[in-house]
């Protein structure tokens, strides 16, 4: 989703909740999670955000992405860290991603 489509969600309220991906390997990624106005299934959707060339964005740190959030009236996320390549968790992704951290800014 681009960052134009997700400020035009954000400002008409769709946005259901956001979510940064942290991982020790890669830059910050943002999912956002929202439900198109109007829908009466309710079907909730998720997409990471993109850049107007369509490039999946990143951020270096989580400042950068406060600041996108802040940009389009949001002021709560997730963050969900994931550690890839330790062997502790190796095959537990979807574990980690269960204990998401909440934030508020």
């Amino acid at each position: 989703m681009q960052i134009s489509q997700f400020n035009q969600l954000a400002h008409a309220g769709a946005v259901t909740n956001m979510r940064f991906f942290e991982s020790g390997c890669s830059p910050l990624v943002i999912e956002c999670q929202y439900e198109y106005p109007g829908d009466d299934n309710h079907v909730p959707m998720k997409a990471l955000l993109q850049n107007d060339q369509g490039d999946i964005l990143t951020c270096q740190n989580i400042t950068q992405a406060y600041d996108i959030c802040r940009k389009a009236g949001l002021h709560k996320a997730e963050l969900v860290q994931v550690i890839p390549h330790d062997e502790a968790c190796a095959g537990y992704t979807l574990r980690a991603e269960e204990q998401s951290i909440p934030l508020v800014f």
